[in-house]
C-alpha cells in the first residue's frame, strides 16, 4: 500500500460536516417533531457512515502493519513475496528458500543527507537465508530480503545460487589460506537459477515497477565518481539481463529511476560472480548506496 495514498485515505474529517451531523434541528413553524426526528436521524446516518469508513480504512492500514509486526511475520511474509515473484515471472519457477531464516534483523526508518542521495529508508526487517547455515543443511539458494513492515513487499534483495554439479565453471582463482594453504575455487555463471535466461533488462524492470506499484522507469547512465569514478551509459532495454556487465568483473551496476518512487533517486540493479556462486542485487540496498 501507497504510504501517501493511504494517509489521504485516513485523513480528518472536516470538522464544520460533524458540527453540523450534531447540530439540533429547529423546530417548524407548528412544532411538530416528526421532521425534526427525521433530520437527525440522516444526521447520524451521515455521521455513523464517516466513522464506519474511517475505521475500516483504519482496520486495513493497522492489519497491513501488523503481518509484519514481528520477526517471525516478516518470515511468513517474506516467503510469501518470494512466492509472488516467482508466479510474476521475476524470479526463476525453482528459486526458493529452505528451511528457517539464518538471521532477521529489525532495521529502523533513516532518513537524512548522510544517506545515498538522501534516499528515505522505511522501517523494515531483513530477513536472511544462507546456503551454509551453521548446523543446518546447506541450501541451493541465499536470500537476503529487506521487507517493509508497511506494505508487506520486498523493498531490496541479494540472491544467491549454487552451481549444479553438471555446470561447467567458466573461470577458476586460487584462494589462499592461514598456514599457507590453497584451494582452488571455480566461478559459474548460472544466473537462469535465479532469473529465466530470456529475461531482458526492460522485462526486468517492467515486472518490478509492476511489483511496486510504479508507473514506470528510466534506464539511466550511472555517474559514480565517488565509489569507482567510473561512468557508464544506459544500457539497451532489449539487453539480456544476464549479458549485464558483471559487478566482480567491470564494478559495473546497472541505474534505473522508477516512476512514483521517491524523487531523483536511483535504484540499482547488480550480477556478480564469485567463487563458487553467482549473486543478483537489486532495489535501494546497492553496495555503494
Amino acid at each position: 500500500m501507497n504510504r501517501e495514498l493511504l494517509s489521504r485515505a485516513i485523513g480528518e474529517i472536516d470538522g464544520a460536516f460533524i458540527a453540523e451531523a450534531w447540530r439540533p434541528a429547529p423546530e417548524d413553524a407548528s412544532g411538530s417533531s416528526e421532521r425534526n426526528t427525521h433530520m437527525k436521524t440522516k444526521r447520524i446516518l451521515a455521521l455513523a457512515l464517516a466513522a464506519a469508513l474511517i475505521l475500516s480504512f483504519s482496520i486495513v492500514a493497522y492489519a497491513s502493519y501488523q503481518a509484519v509486526a514481528t520477526p517471525q511475520a516478516a518470515e511468513k511474509v517474506a516467503r510469501e513475496q518470494i512466492a509472488v515473484w516467482r508466479e510474476m515471472g521475476i524470479l526463476s519457477p525453482e528459486a526458493a528458500v529452505t528451511g528457517d531464516a539464518f538471521r532477521i534483523i529489525d532495521v529502523p526508518e533513516h532518513t537524512g543527507s548522510e544517506y545515498w542521495y538522501g534516499r528515505l529508508f522505511p522501517h523494515c526487517y531483513e530477513v536472511q537465508w544462507s546456503m551454509h547455515p551453521p548446523g543446518g543443511e546447506p541450501g541451493k539458494y541465499g536470500f537476503v530480503l529487506r521487507v517493509d513492515t508497511l506494505s508487506g513487499k520486498i523493498l531490496s534483495a541479494v540472491i544467491n545460487a549454487l552451481p549444479e554439479e553438471s555446470d561447467t565453471p567458466v573461470g577458476e582463482t586460487e584462494l589462499e589460506y592461514e598456514q599457507g594453504r590453497t584451494q582452488t575455487a571455480y566461478f559459474y555463471d548460472n544466473y537462469d537459477d535465479i532469473f529465466p535466461a530470456d529475461m531482458t533488462v526492460d522485462r526486468f524492470c517492467g515486472l518490478l515497477a509492476e511489483y511496486w506499484g510504479f508507473s514506470g522507469y528510466t534506464l539511466a547512465d550511472t555517474v559514480d565518481e565517488g565509489m569507482y569514478n567510473a561512468r557508464w551509459d544506459a544500457v539497451d532495454g532489449s539487453t539480456l539481463l544476464l549479458d549485464l556487465p558483471k559487478a566482480t568483473e567491470d564494478n559495473y551496476y546497472l541505474t534505473v529511476f522508477f516512476e512514483g518512487d521517491q524523487e531523483g533517486v536511483p535504484m540499482y540493479i547488480s550480477l556478480g560472480s564469485f567463487p563458487g556462486y553467482v549473486c543478483l542485487t537489486l532495489g535501494n540496498s546497492h553496495p555503494v548506496g
